[in-house]
């Protein structure tokens, strides 16, 4: 009987602490896609132009929406609830790996993961590889990062903006 109390006051205490975001489906809010096919950068390319919508995205996300704890769009620098090691970006070649950002599945922008150690600049949106003596970012810290002076920064698309702050991740 008593066995039997504690193991019901467990499952219950379970139950009441599980994290309400895990109710939020894949294809919901800010998330990040690696491509099917793997592209890697071209220097010479505008990215903004290119038609997002026919550019084939992995059915599961790298980054899924109830794993941003905030984003700070003064430095682009994300929090998130879990590792950034947990991103499954995979290696990327010296001209990185093409990842399209998401706002409820719909493509907004892409951009590269970029070998932190890389003698060849990205032009366009990157999230480099995390390298603590570069960066200084903590475990759970990415940032988008953006370089171009030719073209114009699609970081601070207002969807992007109107969801964040919708849902309270926006500082």
């Amino acid at each position: 009987m008593k066995t039997k109390l504690i193991m019901t006051v467990l499952i219950g205490l379970l139950i009441i602490s599980c994290d309400k975001t895990n109710d939020v489906q894949v294809g919901n809010g800010l998330e990040i896609y690696l491509t099917r096919t793997v592209y890697s950068s071209n220097l010479e390319k505008d990215y903004s132009s290119l038609n997002l919508d026919t550019v084939a995205l992995q059915e599961e996300p790298i980054l899924k929406y109830k794993d941003i704890a905030g984003y700070d769009v003064s430095t682009h620098k994300l929090t998130l609830k879990v590792s950034h090691d947990s991103l499954k970006i995979g290696q990327a070649g010296v001209y990185g790996r093409m990842f399209v950002v998401t706002i409820d599945k719909k493509p907004i922008y892409c951009g590269f993961k970029w070998p932190a150690i890389s003698s060849v600049p990205c032009y366009w949106v990157y999230i480099a590889e995390p390298f603590k003596d570069l960066n200084n970012l903590k475990e759970n810290e990415i940032v988008i990062g953006f370089q171009s002076t030719l073209y114009t920064d699609p970081r601070n698309d207002q969807r992007i903006i109107d969801r964040l702050k919708k849902d309270g991740k926006l500082k």
